[in-house]
């Protein structure tokens, strides 16, 4: 979590979970952008299981690799990364893959809005849960602006992590608890 003042020596395996987790946002954001255009246009860009499949991916991948030093906030977040996976391969309802997956992405827009002071970035955990909503409800045209605001906030989050040094992201590796 970040310390941006602290520079831990990164080995490897932070090296390799810092990039994952950058690239699960990013994809989520790209998702999220795909998402809301085929709702707003009318057509498919990918296909609707395809494209819950890989948001839960992309945020199972961000939950295995967090960094943040709490172990119940890291557990939870964690959890529901990996439930919208196991959701989905089990053939749960989409809803709740659905569901899983942007609480997942929710919490860890909260956790940045701490960490980073990226503009925008405190409606995310916001709009999510209200995305999920708006598509159990079917209301397309609705879910398409939320999921299309969700979608470029992830993206200015996402490219501002890419910005940052790999550093950042872990912080005070004395600081975690185990």
């Amino acid at each position: 979590m970040a310390n941006p003042e602290i520079e831990s020596e990164l080995d490897g395996i932070d090296r390799v979970s810092v990039c994952l987790y950058r690239l699960g946002l990013s994809l989520a954001a790209l998702l999220l952008l795909c998402r809301g255009a085929s709702l707003l246009l009318g057509q498919d860009f990918l296909a609707p299981a395809s494209w819950l499949v890989s948001l839960a991916v992309a945020s199972g991948v961000c939950g295995l690799c967090l960094h943040v030093y709490d172990k119940r906030i890291r557990f939870v977040l964690q959890g529901l990364g990996w439930g919208a996976l196991l959701l989905s391969a089990s053939g749960a309802p989409d809803v709740l893959v659905l569901g899983a997956a942007l609480a997942t992405l929710a919490g860890l827009a909260f956790k940045e809005q701490f960490c980073f002071a990226i503009p925008g970035i405190r409606a995310v955990p916001l709009l999510l849960p209200l995305l999920w909503l708006l598509e159990l409800a079917g209301i397309g045209w609705a879910a398409a602006l939320v999921a299309l605001v969700c979608g470029l906030l992830l993206c200015l989050l996402s490219l501002a992590k890419w910005r940052m040094p790999l550093h950042f992201d872990i912080g005070d590796k004395g600081r975690y608890q185990i």
